[in-house]
């Protein structure tokens, strides 16, 4: 871990947000390197400071498309930009921002919005079933039997054989038959419970706890949500299944596909609701960053005539001064240098007609205090200059594995990220350039070592840049 210097900044307390930022209780410690973003973010900018709108291609000399082809010193890796140049219209400030604990208040709040205000808890036992939810299931296994080989054995690849996951089919049925038809149901408790975490000496707490709802719906599934309140390991989050039997399960895994709209719902229509359900919340600061129409499968395993769960998936991320945070698939930004991996905060929901049918928040924050304003950018021939270098050198294994590689880029984005604070307490949401395609096929590396593609929605940043000081921001997984 890098040497924390004593530097302490003292920080504004005024707001370039959508509500007010208070004044934090104490000082916040920051390391030498970010110390320096700081101040050279404040640097007396050579491009004219306007109030309203701010043409950010005007100010950084950027064209309306960039275009650019390279090729690795080895060879096997070569870039293929043809990308239109997208800027927000306002100013780009720091801000810190410190993980977020949820009250019992806000526990009770999230399980009302997302489970109704009179909730039929069920205890949560795998054998604690109707009738009617067997029959689903084995509605669903006997399309996996009679598709083993193109589908089930790789959807239920904990069955060795056909002939095991048959036998396992024929023990759902006997179950069925004597299943009751309704379940007992009991009203929600408000409790959370430590989480225990594996370690060399045994399960340990470290003060992370959370509390878990499973309800019987009117039409017979079951729901599930669980809250998650972070206070050491984990971070707070919230994760709701509306059917917790479902195909849905975790959106940031769904396979790219240019799937069309094909419910009775447009995306705006998707985004209301899905506004609706966050406002009622108090998620209100979290804004719509990345939308698609989607169809999810069970354990991603497409087939043409298989089962699927479709609607809008939408990507909700805090907002500074009218810019949402950049959404990306690797929403993890890897920080060696301080032995911890910070992610940014999100909210995924899967929208349908029934309204929504999924949502997870990952590691709510609270924006704390502005830093900067209005940050002083580099130019964007820095930023292009940064980017034909390190691009053929960051992540490269084409020519480590001595494979043919070719990145293309679609879209080259200012916005904003999230980075963590050296001094491992809170992060910062900084300016960086995104420069973004659909993530690579990768069926050439050896047997033991294969990837392929995921997205096909130019959500796949290869290379993210530090507006400021052009710093490589290294994303994780």
């Amino acid at each position: 871990m890098k040497k924390q210097t004593g530097l302490i900044l003292l920080l504004a307390a005024f707001l370039l947000l959508c509500a007010c930022v208070p004044t934090p209780k104490e000082p916040v410690v920051i390391g030498k390197d970010q110390s320096a973003m700081v101040e050279k973010a404040q640097e007396k900018p050579a491009y004219a400071q306007t109030e309203g709108t701010v043409d950010w291609l005007e100010r950084l000399g950027a064209p309306a498309r960039y275009t650019a082809t390279l090729t690795s010193n080895g060879g096997r890796l070569k870039v293929e930009a043809d990308a239109k140049v997208i800027v927000p219209g306002g100013e780009l400030p720091i801000v810190f921002v410190t993980p977020r604990s949820f009250s019992d208040e806000d526990a009770e709040r999230f399980m009302k919005v997302l489970l109704g205000d009179d909730p039929k808890c069920l205890r949560p036992e795998d054998e604690n079933r109707t009738k009617a939810m067997y029959e689903r299931q084995i509605l669903e296994w006997s399309y996996a039997l009679d598709h083993w080989e193109e589908y089930g054995a790789s959807v239920w690849d904990m069955y060795d054989t056909k002939e095991e996951f048959r036998e396992a089919l024929q023990g759902l049925m006997e179950k069925a038959a004597d299943a009751p038809e309704t379940l007992e149901t009991f009203a929600p408790v408000l409790a959370w419970e430590p989480i225990l975490w594996q370690t060399e000496a045994g399960q340990r707490a470290y003060g992370d706890e959370s509390m878990h709802f499973l309800t019987l719906n009117a039409d017979g599934t079951k729901s599930s949500l669980s809250i998650t309140n972070g206070a050491d390991v984990a971070r707070s989050g919230v994760h709701y299944w509306r059917d917790s039997e479902g195909l849905a399960d975790q959106l940031e895994d769904v396979d790219g596909g240019q799937w069309q709209n094909e419910l009775q719902i447009s995306e705006e229509e998707a985004r209301a609701a899905a506004e609706a359900t966050l406002s009622q919340m108090g998620l209100g600061h979290l804004v719509c960053a990345f939308g698609k129409f989607i169809r999810c499968y069970r354990m991603n395993t497409v087939r043409e005539d298989a089962p699927y769960q479709s609607g809008w998936m939408l990507v909700y991320t805090p907002a500074v001064n009218g810019t949402a945070l950049t959404y990306t698939l690797r929403t993890g930004v890897d920080n060696n240098d301080y032995n911890r991996r910070w992610q940014y905060e999100r909210c995924y929901l899967l929208v349908d007609e029934k309204g929504v049918a999924l949502l997870h928040y990952y590691d709510a924050c609270t924006l704390d205090s502005v830093m900067v304003e209005a940050c002083t950018l580099l130019p964007f021939e820095k930023i292009v200059e940064i980017f034909e270098k390190m691009v053929l050198i960051v992540d490269n294994d084409a020519d480590l594995y001595d494979v043919d590689r070719t990145y293309r880029i679609t879209s080259v984005r200012l916005g904003m990220t999230s980075i963590p604070a050296e001094n491992g307490n809170g992060g910062f949401l900084v300016p960086c350039w995104d420069f973004m395609g659909d993530e690579y096929a990768a069926e050439e590396f050896p047997e033991t070592w294969k990837r392929t593609g995921m997205t096909q929605d130019g959500s796949f940043s290869y290379l993210t840049i530090n507006a400021i000081d052009g710093s490589i921001i290294q994303r994780g997984h």
